[in-house]
């Protein structure tokens, strides 16, 4: 039994049901006849007593013995990756394992009496094999992923089936499947060992790459997302070379020619003419087996948009994995954005600096020079500061000797000129590195005197807040642009508040009441100091730690006020992009991965708008249409798109409306999904884990000269004991136990009726 609830509240409430019948009923029978009275009791116990037999669920259970033969399980590996030529006498790996199958054939079947040995192939799924006697295996390789676990999986689930006594799993042992068919085979493995039901397993191949295997392959592509029209493009790519030694070995760059193509239509891959200064095209050669080279390759963007570029290395003659020999990736081709000249030394800020390069509107150029003995490798060219090369400038922790009077004298005619500079927190900054006596004193908005420059020996301390600094905007801070982290006033100065301290930070003095102080530490002293001298803008930041903010989780936070000080810079503080934008990051995926895309809206003032409503879709290839549903996030919206099993190019496409208005035009970004081989992208063996597997289901693992000691084996397997699993039979859960609740019922009620009790 198994009764609705536990068995001591069943108990109480069947004697509560009881009692309370026995106690209440008899009185509602007083104007009948003792006999009528005593039947409608009894019909109204009966009742109660169907009720009790539901509630303890009586069942039955039958057991009977089973006469069907047993059954030895023989799973071959059928995919791609067994074509690799490095088994036994140099034959395939299939091939080998057909031929093993073949001598024991016979064996295998008169393991013993009562007995069937049945033959599946397997690469996905499990494939039964209808083998005459005089048949073998096909050797034919055709399977895409090998998916051990699902298919024991599905061994055990015939096992409940039929009375399966064994398994003998016989292919590379390299699990090569993704989701929804990767499931870890030695979970699996436990389960059938649980069950009785142990596996032997036969491996075939080599573990590592062997003296006959041969690869090319393009393992990684390095490329900025955003780049500029007409400015050469550096592409790095680590070449995988395997069993080429002394082989000649093409690399070649191409890029996608968009030339009449629409949105969703991939165009032609080309590649582009080799110049003076860029190089598509190179070379190599190994006298080793196995090595790996970094190549280095370029070209010119000559029109701005969203282009494919690939790194292909041609393949060699015997080459068998060849999907592997090309990487490919997007990039965006701008016109040009704000120019950007970053001059400093080695430091941990100089990464803070360098992430202004996620901006697309951003063109960052490091110049890294090195005080001291070493200054000279460092040394600056004149070009750098030639009319029209830049439209910032930022300077570090350089002093002004590095850069010398006459760079320094062309840097003060380009902040004349209009260009911004912004001059950065450091031992050597400011007053301390001499730029009190340099063409740049008048123009800073900071005061120095040339008292305050640091020499050789130990640090002025007095020029420093040589402690933990918070940054308070002032007042007027918080409504400038530059200070503007947030929208709301109030949740500004929380943002803020929320940083962590910079780890110290330059004495400033701001030059006269005209500079606008727009940070402040806790004490008082100034901490950004902003000028506009009509044609150049300036801004001095004490500061140079400002990347504790990323490291501690406020990098949204350090990324908007970094960029926001180059806009100002640059005048371009009123700029504003497309109202309806979408993003997808990384911009290549691998098959089967989830893509995740973000989008959102944005008003004429930059503002998101939070109450627009948005139509996604993704144009796969094949002209595949699939619509995604928004989600709201934090701060933005965003989705996830997950067919993405066939390689090719996808184009997402975001609409938005708002009180059934559109708001702008439509937003477009592209992805890919690689070609992948998941069989031959790495083809090697792995015995170990068909090991795990025979170990964790209390089998064991043979080669395949030994294949005739796993059959005999499975014959010494004791037989099954005539039982199969119990049936088991619910008494109160049917048709008849409805009906006599039912007919008692009714026939107390015609009773009553009768006798105008009703």
């Amino acid at each position: 039994m198994a009764p609705a609830w536990h068995w001591g509240l069943v108990v109480a409430v069947l004697i509560a049901v009881v009692v309370l019948i026995i106690w209440t009923y008899p009185r509602r029978l007083r104007a009948v006849s003792p006999g009528t009275g005593r039947l409608l009791l009894w019909l109204r116990l009966a009742v109660a007593g169907v009720l009790a037999f539901t509630m303890l669920r009586p069942s039955l259970q039958v057991i009977e013995p089973d006469s069907r033969p047993r059954v030895f399980a023989v799973v071959m590996d059928r995919t791609r990756s067994m074509e690799i030529p490095d088994a036994a006498g140099g034959k395939t790996r299939r091939a080998a394992l057909v031929e093993t199958v073949a001598a024991f054939r016979t064996q295998l079947e008169e393991i013993g009496e009562n007995t069937e040995v049945r033959f599946f192939d397997f690469d996905r799924d499990l494939v039964p094999l209808d083998l005459d006697r005089d048949q073998a295996p096909s050797s034919e390789t055709q399977g895409d992923q090998t998916a051990m676990g699902t298919v024991l999986e599905k061994v055990l689930e015939e096992a409940r089936n039929q009375q399966i006594s064994g398994v003998i799993l016989m292919g590379d042992g390299a699990q090569r499947a993704v989701s929804p068919f990767d499931l870890d085979p030695r979970r699996v493995a436990r389960m059938l060992g649980d069950q009785g039901l142990r596996v032997f397993t036969v491996p075939f191949g080599a573990s590592g790459a062997g003296d006959n295997s041969l690869d090319v392959s393009v393992d990684d592509l390095l490329v900025d997302r955003v780049v500029f029209e007409n400015k050469a493009v550096i592409v790095r790519a680590r070449v995988r070379l395997i069993g080429a030694a002394g082989r000649d070995v093409r690399v070649r760059l191409l890029v996608e020619d968009r030339t009449g193509k629409a949105i969703g239509q991939s165009g032609l891959m080309v590649q582009p003419p080799a110049t003076g200064r860029t190089s598509p095209i190179r070379r190599m050669s190994t006298t080793q087996n196995e090595d790996v080279r970094l190549v280095e390759l370029s070209f010119v963007p000559t029109r701005p948009g969203e282009f494919k570029i690939a790194v292909e290395a041609e393949p060699l003659d015997g080459e068998v994995r060849q999907a592997n020999n090309r990487r490919r990736s997007l990039i965006s081709v701008r016109r040009g954005g704000i120019r950007v000249a970053y001059i400093d030394r080695p430091r941990p800020e100089l990464r803070s600096v360098q992430l202004l390069r996620a901006s697309e509107k951003i063109q960052l150029e490091s110049h890294i020079v090195r005080p001291g003995r070493r200054a000279g490798r460092g040394k600056l060219d004149a070009e750098l500061f030639a009319p029209g090369r830049h439209d910032i400038y930022i300077l570090g922790d350089v002093p002004a000797s590095v850069l010398g009077r006459e760079h320094l004298s062309r840097l003060a005619a380009r902040i004349r000129d209009g260009a911004g500079l912004l001059m950065l927190g450091g031992f050597q900054a400011f007053g301390a590195g001499g730029y009190s006596a340099t063409p740049l004193a008048e123009l800073v908005p900071v005061a120095m005197n040339a008292a305050e420059v640091q020499g050789d020996g130990p640090i002025e301390t007095d020029l420093h807040l040589m402690k933990d600094i918070r940054v308070i905007p002032t007042d007027s801070g918080l409504a400038h642009y530059i200070m503007r982290i947030a929208d709301s006033g109030e949740v500004n100065r929380a943002r803020w508040e929320a940083l962590p301290p910079l780890e110290k930070a330059n004495r400033l003095r701001p030059k006269n009441e005209f500079v606008d102080v727009l940070a402040r530490d806790p004490d008082g002293n100034a901490l950004l100091v902003a000028t506009d001298t009509g044609s150049g803008r300036l801004i001095a930041f004490a500061g140079d730690s400002t990347f504790f903010w990323f490291q501690f989780g406020h990098r949204e936070v350090h990324q908007r006020f970094w960029q926001q000080m180059i806009f100002w810079l640059a005048r371009k503080e009123d700029d504003t992009d497309q109202p309806v934008w979408v993003q997808v990051e990384p911009r290549t995926f691998n098959a089967a991965a989830e893509v995740p895309v973000r989008f959102g809206a944005r008003d004429e003032q930059g503002k998101p708008i939070d109450d627009a409503q948005f139509q996604v879709s993704v144009l796969a290839p094949g002209q595949r249409k699939v619509a995604l549903r928004p989600r709201k996030d934090v701060e933005a919206f965003s989705s996830q798109f997950a067919e993405t099993g066939e390689a090719g190019d996808y184009w997402v496409e975001v609409t938005a409306s708002r009180g059934g208005q559109s708001v702008g035009l439509p937003a477009r970004a592209r992805f890919l999904v690689n070609v992948r081989d998941l069989e031959l992208d790495d083809p090697a063996a792995d015995p170990g884990l068909l090991e795990q597997i025979a170990q964790l289901s209390g089998g064991a693992r043979f080669p395949p000269e030994e294949f005739g000691e796993a059959v005999e084996q499975l014959a010494a397997e004791p037989a099954a004991t005539g039982v199969t699993q119990a049936n088991v039979i619910d008494l109160w859960d049917n048709w008849y136990v409805l009906g006599l609740f039912v007919g008692l019922v009714s026939l107390e009620w015609f009773v009553r009726k009768r006798r105008g009790l009703v």
